[in-house]
């Protein structure tokens, strides 16, 4: 089984096959996709998906496997290699959720007054919903937020802060100030690489990612930075840097942020040396023996077209003068 097919499990149930896939789409260009939604109202939904090569299945193990990617999970999400063993049933979707699945939040206005979005239905509305323990629908005479007219300033405040909260995620900077780093050398901690890219700006999180069960490095890592300047200067300094170890670093911003920086973007398209180094070519056309007797540039072409020059003939040196003493 290819190492570009990735196991997706604990889906909520309120998530669709177009909002999966937008998702994975996220992480590299999908090949196959299959999905299997959960059908009883919990979050036992499964999906296999393989990429086009197994750096982009890595990235997508990385970034979703441990995450609450979408609203409403009662756990975060299970990502791994399709080939790749399960050792225990705990986090997986064999095992039974704990907590109720609904596509329901709680968040709360500046005031502290709390209020509910649904991420499904796109309603935000000062009720508490059932699911979450609630009396049920919204009473009558309190209309949904932003969903009346004279709802008061407050509700229009709430509307726009459940527009944008539901996407935001812990642990990565703004659209445009991710990047991932490949060909890390397998000997690198966490450490080392947070010393490697924490002189271009603050760092909200860097990470070598590693296998799940003997902890070995995968050989590639992310960081994030607080702003987009910072990203866009370390894939300037940091793309095709030489490790000394055999390789040079590949550093790009995140797949489907490229429209949130542009100068990342044209900085990681500058041709640079990136991934295992190659040793120094042969020299064609000289014979290190010999004396040749030809100037350095007629070597160069003679390398250049793949010839091998033949020795000339070497003058013979001018006679020693003899001293007195040795006639």
């Amino acid at each position: 089984m290819s190492d570009s097919k990735v196991f997706l499990g604990c889906i909520p149930n309120h998530v669709d096959e177009d909002a999966l896939k937008e998702e994975c789409e996220k992480q590299g260009t999908i090949k196959e996709f299959f999905y299997m939604q959960d059908q009883v109202g919990t979050d036992r939904g499964w999906a296999f998906v393989t990429y086009e090569d197994e750096t982009e299945a890595a990235v997508a193990v990385a970034m979703f496997n441990g995450q609450q990617i979408f609203p409403g999970s009662a756990r975060p999400l299970q990502c791994k290699f399709a080939n790749e063993k399960i050792t225990k049933i705990e986090g997986t979707v064999f095992e039974a959720p704990t907590k109720a699945v609904t596509p329901w939040q709680e968040f709360t206005t500046p005031e502290g007054k709390p209020y509910y979005y649904n991420s499904v239905t796109k309603e935000t509305r000062w009720e508490k919903p059932a699911e979450l323990g609630g009396a049920g629908a919204a009473a009558p005479g309190v209309p949904a937020i932003g969903g009346a007219a004279g709802s008061g300033a407050p509700a229009q405040l709430a509307l726009t802060q459940a527009g944008a909260a539901p996407g935001a995620q812990g642990g990565s900077g703004p659209p445009g100030a991710n990047i991932f780093v490949f060909h890390v050398p397998i000997n690198w901690t966490d450490d080392d690489f947070n010393a490697h890219f924490s002189p271009f700006g603050q760092i909200v999180s860097a990470k070598i990612h590693v296998d799940p069960v003997n902890k070995a490095s995968k050989g590639f890592g992310f960081c994030s930075y607080a702003t987009t300047q910072a990203a866009t200067m370390a894939i300037k300094g940091m793309n095709g840097f030489d490790t000394k170890q055999g390789k040079f670093l590949k550093v790009t911003i995140k797949k489907g942020e490229e429209q949130y920086n542009p100068d990342a973007v044209s900085a990681q398209n500058v041709p640079v040396q990136t991934g295992g180094s190659t040793p120094a070519a042969a020299i064609v056309g000289v014979q290190p023996t010999v004396a040749l007797g030809v100037d350095s540039a007629t070597l160069a072409q003679a390398a250049t077209m793949g010839k091998v020059l033949k020795a000339g003939e070497v003058n013979a040196p001018p006679p020693l003068a003899l001293t007195g003493g040795q006639r």
